[in-house]
């Protein structure tokens, strides 16, 4: 069974309860795969789901999904989806909400947006702005919370932000945490080898990642400015200590 996220953002948690970790997070209209029985979805509040974008587990609450059956989820794969790349979007009508950037929103006209369960909507602010990199992109979130778990514009936690980033900007899925992301892109240079690196390439640490923005700077969600924030790798103290931690230096592909 395949559901759909009907509410702005909804945790997702490493236990069946709400007080555990929140380990990551799905934004309105992202799809997840239902891996319980009927009697678990009777049961409990709190359910385990497949993150399909990312193959990525944890439990949610059931009230924050809509539950497809299979027709339903045959009709939504064929409309077009606009993913918002504004920090946040307002909708109205039998939802009002104001949706996170990576947001999903379904439509065949570019006028009327449909859930599901037949709910007609209106998007009331532009969802999309242009952008020429994912860098540009990026900067848009300045000031934006830090937050474990976080992959919305509520609040990013490090690898979450650059994974909705990569999502929205270029359709490129990067693995949920930076260890795995780390993993998965090649390594191109070294952080003393700054004239090699290009825009946008991804800089790793024991636990964290940064996005290279060029002249020795960086972007990030990171706990020591709680937020969204520029850090210059070269001309401040924080920033040296970073950059000294660096372990691999990787440019996102395609592939």
């Amino acid at each position: 069974m395949n559901a759909m996220v009907v509410t702005p953002v909804t945790d997702v948690r490493a236990e069946r309860r709400f007080k555990s970790e929140r380990i990551h997070q799905l934004v309105f209209g992202e799809i997840v795969e239902v891996v319980e029985d009927v009697l678990s979805l009777e049961k409990f509040d709190y359910i385990l789901v497949r993150d399909v974008r990312l193959d990525y587990k944890g439990y949610v609450n059931k009230n924050t999904l809509y539950f497809m059956s299979e027709e339903e989820y045959e009709q939504i794969k064929n409309f077009r989806i606009i993913k918002v790349s504004v920090p946040f979007c307002r909708i109205s009508g039998p939802v009002s909400f104001l949706l996170p950037f990576g947001s999903r929103l379904y439509t065949k006209n570019g006028k009327d947006f449909f859930m599901p369960n037949g709910f007609i909507y209106n998007v009331v602010d532009e969802p999309n702005e242009s952008f020429n990199s994912v860098v540009e992109l990026a900067l848009h979130m300045i000031g934006i919370p830090y937050l474990w778990g976080g992959t919305s514009s509520y609040g990013f936690d490090c690898s979450g932000f650059v994974n909705r980033l990569y999502d929205v900007a270029l359709n490129i899925d990067l693995p949920r945490d930076a260890g795995d992301q780390e993993n998965r892109c090649p390594q191109i240079a070294t952080i003393d080898e700054q004239e090699k690196l290009m825009s946008g390439d991804l800089l790793y640490m024991e636990g964290h990642v940064m996005m290279y923005i060029g002249n020795g700077k960086v972007i990030h969600a990171n706990g020591h400015d709680m937020c969204v924030a520029v850090t210059d790798l070269n001309n401040n103290e924080y920033g040296k200590h970073l950059k000294s931690q660096i372990r691999k230096v990787c440019r996102v592909c395609s592939t």
